[in-house]
């Protein structure tokens, strides 16, 4: 239940910037000694898509090779990479952590609900990959670009950025306890030092 509490406090930042496609966090579920972690995506009924639109969504920490899905939807391949590969708009002050992998969602297909819209909202399920953590940061991010279909501007491109739930690393107990320990030998080697200088 927290988990979809937190996935529903990133789609209501997201929401909050006329949003084309948004990811939410619908699970995070054991697959072996690693974690599914699965998203359904929202498109915006005055939006459509052409081959080359994107999702993406970045510091997955923990990525397990291989694992990204596509969720079984036509048009749609499914990569993960580092960094920001096409150059996309970030959430302002956002910083993509480079160990951490990005997912891409690109869609193929021909045209999709391109003009004439508005529609009713498309929503995708099943996009995603596995990790090996199953501890979630709501301070990952997404960012997509889509069509207008509707108005004056259709057919123009239209971009947006929010915040969404991906993986993050948690140090375990006994992790904690050495960076602790190393901490105190340092301060305990820094006051040596200091001392033995006056």
């Amino acid at each position: 239940m927290k988990k979809l509490l937190l996935s529903a406090a990133a789609l209501a930042l997201a929401t909050a910037a006329q949003a084309s496609i948004i990811p939410t966090l619908t699970g995070v579920t054991p697959a072996g000694s690693d974690y599914m972690w699965t998203y359904q995506g929202y498109l915006a009924g005055d939006q459509g898509l052409v081959s080359g639109d994107q999702l993406d969504i970045f510091n997955f920490a923990g990525y397990v090779p291989g694992s990204v899905t596509n969720g079984g939807l036509a048009n749609v391949t499914a990569t993960a990479t580092t960094g920001n590969p096409s150059g996309l708009i970030l959430p302002p002050g956002f910083v993509i952590n480079p160990s951490d992998t990005t997912l891409v969602f690109t869609y193929t297909g021909p045209p999709y609900d391109t003009s004439g819209g508005p529609y009713p909202v498309t929503l995708f399920n099943g996009i995603g990959a596995e990790s090996v953590y199953n501890t979630i940061n709501v301070f990952g991010a997404f960012s997509a670009v889509a069509e207008k279909n509707t108005g004056p501007s259709t057919g123009t491109p239209t971009f947006n950025t929010g915040y969404e739930a991906v993986p993050i690393a948690v140090p375990e107990p006994g992790a904690w306890g050495l960076m602790l320990l190393g901490a105190g030998l340092m301060g305990a080697t820094l006051r040596r030092r200091r001392v033995a200088i006056v």
